[in-house]
Order: C-alpha cells, then sequence, then structure tokens
C-alpha cells in the first residue's frame, strides 16, 4: 500500500497540471509561495517512508501507551477517507495534511526513540532535521488544519478520546473551508 502511494506522489508531484504550486501561491503569495512550495513537495513525498517506519515501530518496538496510541491514531488517519484537504477536489496539494499528521507522530517518535533504545529511520540520515523544518512551515501555509490535527494529537496522547474513526469524523467536519480550491477551478489552473 505504501509503495503504491508512493508511486501515486511521485506521478503527482510531477503532473504540470496538477494544482499544487497554484495553491500554494494563493495561500501564501505569489512572492513567498517560493519558500514553501519544494519543502512541502519533499514533505509529502516523505509521508509513505515516515509512515512506513511509524507502521514498523507499531509492530517491533516498546513504546510507552501514549506514543504507541499516536502510532495506530496515524495509521488510521492515513487509510480514512475524510480529510481535512481532499485529494480529489486538490490534487497533490491534498496530501499535505496526512503528511504534516505522520511527520508530527515521527517527529515526536524520533525525539523518544533514543531513550527506549529503538532504531531511528535509517534511510536518510537527514530527515529527522528536515521535518521540524517542514512541520513549522506546513503550521504557517495552513495554521487552522495543522491546529486541529495537534488538538486530535493532543487528545490520543492523552487519552481523551478513544474512538479514531469519530475522532477523524469530528474533526474533518470541523476542518477549514480556507484551502479549499477557488470555486472555478480553472482559474486556479490558469494561475499555474
Amino acid at each position: 500500500m505504501l509503495n503504491a502511494l508512493q508511486g501515486q506522489l511521485k506521478l503527482m508531484a510531477a503532473d504540470p497540471k496538477d494544482p499544487f504550486a497554484a495553491i500554494i501561491r494563493k495561500l501564501a503569495g505569489p512572492r513567498d509561495a517560493a519558500g514553501y512550495e519544494q519543502p512541502l513537495r519533499a514533505l509529502i513525498l516523505a509521508m509513505p517512508a515516515m509512515a512506513g517506519q511509524v507502521r514498523a515501530w507499531m509492530t517491533e518496538s516498546k513504546f510507552a501507551s501514549p506514543i504507541s496510541r499516536l502510532h495506530g491514531f496515524a495509521m488510521s488517519y492515513l487509510y480514512s477517507p475524510e480529510d481535512f484537504l481532499p485529494e480529489s477536489s486538490m490534487g497533490f496539494f491534498g496530501y499535505l495534511d496526512d503528511a504534516y499528521l505522520i511527520a508530527r507522530v515521527y517527529h515526536r517518535t524520533v525525539l523518544e526513540a533514543d531513550f527506549f533504545g529503538n532504531k531511528r529511520f535509517s534511510e536518510n540520515e537527514t530527515l529527522p532535521g528536515d521535518v521540524h523544518n517542514w512541520i513549522k512551515l506546513a503550521r504557517e501555509l495552513i495554521p487552522v488544519e495543522t491546529a486541529a490535527i495537534d488538538s486530535m494529537l493532543e487528545e490520543v496522547f492523552l487519552k481523551r478520546y478513544g474512538n479514531y474513526s469519530a475522532l477523524i469524523s469530528r474533526a474533518a467536519r470541523a476542518g477549514s473551508r480556507s484551502c479549499r480550491p477557488a470555486e472555478n477551478e480553472r482559474e486556479v489552473r490558469e494561475n499555474n
């Protein structure tokens, strides 16, 4: 599944008709868009690798219950059809909420990995450093959505909410419409 997702993301990222850049320009403004586009594209493309590591930690590692709950929730969110940013209408950009959530769980786990003696993600040693910057940029670009995701993660970590699908549904319904494509999708593509 994650390999198929990786392939799909690479195709979408290379598609010149995908509205990713246009949506970023709309949200950040033309002058600031360049500072977001490449790092957030890298975040989305790194999502399957980070999700694979989270899944491996779920099955192979002995993390404290709060971290284990975050791992389970991250995988539930990734496979859920409900999203803050729908891929069906936003294309590659629609994966930013999924990538942000996976990156937050991945980053938090990496910070605790040494304490628990678990292996870090070894394929790309620079990834943990990049993740922090990617999280920061996503928070700046889509603050409402990332705040809602952070709130969900906090609820899961503190075990305030045990039903993942209900939590995802509730959060998705409350999600912002601020990142939805323009009413006239042709306008977004023309600005690209």
